[in-house]
C-alpha cells in the first residue's frame, strides 16, 4: 500500500537539532529541489496495492538509490552516511535530522525490482532532465 505525500519538505522546514539551517547552496539541497518528486511519485505509487503494510516514500527510497549510485557505495554504507548527514537526510525527505533513518539496506537495492524497464528508464530521464536543470542554476 502507497500513502501519498502531501507537498514536498523545504530547507527551512527541516529541523536541525544541531542549530542554524541547511545552507540552500549545498549541492543536496539544489538536487532534492530541482527533482520533481509528484511526477516520479506516480510511477511508484502505482506499483502497490490498496492493502497491506505502507511504503516508504519515493523520495526517501529513490533518494537513497540515488544517493547509493552517486558515491559508490554499498547499500550498508549508504544508509550509515545518511545517519551522519543532515543534508542526505533532507535529500531523502525526512523533516527533521534523526539519528537513524528508517531505511534498511535490504530496501535500498530492492527499490527498483518495483519497475520495468520503461519505468526505469522514464525516471532516468525524468532525474537527467532535473540534474540538467540544477547545473544550469548554478
Amino acid at each position: 500500500m502507497y500513502k501519498k505525500q502531501i507537498g514536498q519538505i523545504n530547507i527551512y522546514s527541516f529541523v536541525n537539532p544541531f542549530g542554524g539551517v541547511l545552507k540552500k547552496e549545498n549541492r543536496w539541497v539544489k538536487y532534492a529541489d530541482a527533482i520533481p518528486w509528484d511526477e516520479i511519485e506516480k510511477i511508484y505509487a502505482n506499483k502497490f496495492s490498496r492493502i497491506g503494510a505502507p511504503a516508504k516514500p519515493l523520495r526517501m527510497v529513490l533518494g537513497a538509490y540515488i544517493l547509493k549510485n552517486e558515491y559508490g557505495f554499498s547499500d550498508s554504507r549508504i544508509i550509515e552516511e545518511m545517519n551522519e548527514n543532515p543534508y542526505l537526510q533532507y535529500f531523502i525527505g525526512l523533516n527533521e535530522y534523526v539519528e537513524k533513518v528508517p531505511l534498511s539496506a535490504s530496501l535500498v537495492s530492492s527499490f527498483t525490482k518495483r519497475f520495468t524497464k520503461q519505468d526505469i528508464e522514464k525516471i532516468n530521464k525524468i532525474l537527467t532532465q532535473s540534474k540538467k536543470r540544477k547545473i544550469n542554476k548554478k
